[in-house]
């Protein structure tokens, strides 16, 4: 069996499994706080104002609810393959389990990307609404934004290889 058919089989395991919300709901709730909170303090001749509205949103995302979603999401694909005696399964293929591992690796990097991309466009949407609504003429600094979406996804490898390396 190669790699392909791998990711495929992991990704059918989840697709009826409630993950995507769970991707969702974290940056938004995040975002909304933290621009709504920001707002408060901006003026129109604010000059540094996506930052520290990136700043305040990714603070707690970063070190607190980004990590506890990825958490989740693991015991939630873990339940599913206990569920059935689904793992038990998959080892009796003749499949190597660092193969099978590594595929389960890339499975959760997956839905780390698919949380900051939410993450990053809920923040530009929230963003644009707080500039608009308190006048602040600032332009989107979109490579800004895009830089440290990318290092929080860069951080968050080791911490995923992490859970799924770890036994």
């Amino acid at each position: 069996m190669n790699f392909s058919e791998l990711l495929k089989i992991e990704f059918m395991k989840v697709k009826r499994s409630r993950i995507l919300p769970l991707l969702i709901v974290p940056p938004i709730l995040v975002v909304i706080s933290g621009v709504s909170s920001i707002s408060m303090y901006m003026t129109p001749e604010y000059t540094n104002a996506w930052s520290a509205m990136f700043i305040q949103s990714a603070l707690l995302f970063g070190y607190y609810l980004l990590p506890f979603s990825m958490v989740v999401v693991c015991v939630m694909i873990a339940n599913r393959e206990t569920k059935n005696n689904g793992i038990l399964k998959m080892l009796a293929l003749p499949i190597s389990k660092e193969k099978l591992a590594l595929t389960k690796f890339f499975v959760l990097l997956s839905f780390l990307a698919i949380q900051l991309l939410i993450f990053f466009i809920s923040f530009v949407i929230a963003g644009i609404i707080a500039t608009k609504i308190m006048n602040v003429t600032e332009n989107i600094p979109v490579f800004y934004l895009l830089t440290w979406t990318v290092k929080l996804f860069a951080t968050m490898i080791y911490i995923i290889a992490l859970f799924t390396f770890q036994g």
